[in-house]
This record gives structure tokens, C-alpha cells and sequence, in this order.
């Protein structure tokens, strides 16, 4: 099922994104029954193994985080193309992304959390967390008898 990001109606932000081929057609998450594909233009585009990745869930985004291709350089990378809906999906075990800067060139970058904003982050989480591990561990429901 395809899940299309949010664009940033701000022009300031919509349009460096669209330099990149980055349109409300072109940047979108498409949940396989294998695997989940991340495309936002030529910005980036990543796919993932379902098995490799946890629980997703919603994450604050202010504005002053900027849109693009984001990373903090400590594990979380992707492209956020809004600030709002942005989703984070942790991966269980670290994976290198090469990030593109110019043609060949770019950076290679550790994730340890993938990151993207939907239009519908809501109905994307509930399709994808059924049957996900939970990375942070712990039981969530105890029950004595």
C-alpha cells in the first residue's frame, strides 16, 4: 500500500524540495508485504526489510529542524518533507545509507531510525505496527491472577 508524504506548504521549504523532484507524486512510503520502500524524489530512496525494523510511531518535529534530507549524525536519518506527521521507525540493527550531495558524491551515514512525514501517519502506523517487535523492550500489559 503506498502512503504518500506531506509537503510543506511553505513556499521557502516546497521550493528547494521541488528543485529535487520532490512532489506530492514523488515522495511517498510503500508498504510491501516484505519490505518498506522510502522515496522522496532524487533526495532519497531507501528500502528496508520489514524483519530489520520495530515499532513505528509518531515524533515531534518543530519547524526550526528544517525540511530535506535529515540526519542528527548519532542514527536518525531520512527524508522529512513536513513538519507535520512526522513518523519514526527504529531499525533493530544499525544499517549504512548512502545519502547523495552531488551525483555520485555524498555521505554514508549510520541509521539506527529511519524518518518521514505522511499526509496519513496515523493510518500508516496502524497498518504497520501490527505484528512489529517493540524495540524498547518491556512488557507493556501485566496481569497477576
Amino acid at each position: 500500500m503506498r502512503y504518500y508524504m506531506a509537503i510543506d506548504s511553505n513556499p521557502l521549504a516546497s521550493l528547494p524540495l521541488s528543485l529535487f523532484g520532490v512532489s506530492g507524486e514523488s515522495a511517498y512510503v510503500d508498504l510491501l508485504q516484505d519490505k518498506l520502500i522510502v522515496r522522496a524524489g532524487s533526495l532519497f530512496s531507501e528500502t528496508f526489510s520489514l524483519s530489520e525494523l520495530g515499532q513505528g510511531e509518531r515524533f515531534p518535529w518543530p519547524w526550526y529542524y528544517g525540511v530535506g534530507v535529515r540526519t542528527d549524525f548519532q542514527g536518525m536519518v531520512g527524508p522529512v518533507t513536513s513538519t507535520q506527521g512526522v513518523v519514526a521507525i527504529p531499525l533493530l540493527e544499525e544499517k549504512p545509507l548512502f545519502i547523495p550531495l552531488l551525483g555520485p558524491v555524498g555521505l554514508q551515514l549510520p541509521c539506527k531510525k529511519i524518518v518521514f512525514s505522511l499526509k496519513d501517519p496515523d493510518t500508516f502506523l496502524t497498518n504497520f505496527n501490527q505484528g512489529r517487535p517493540d524495540v524498547n523492550g518491556g512488557p507493556k500489559n501485566v496481569v497477576i491472577e
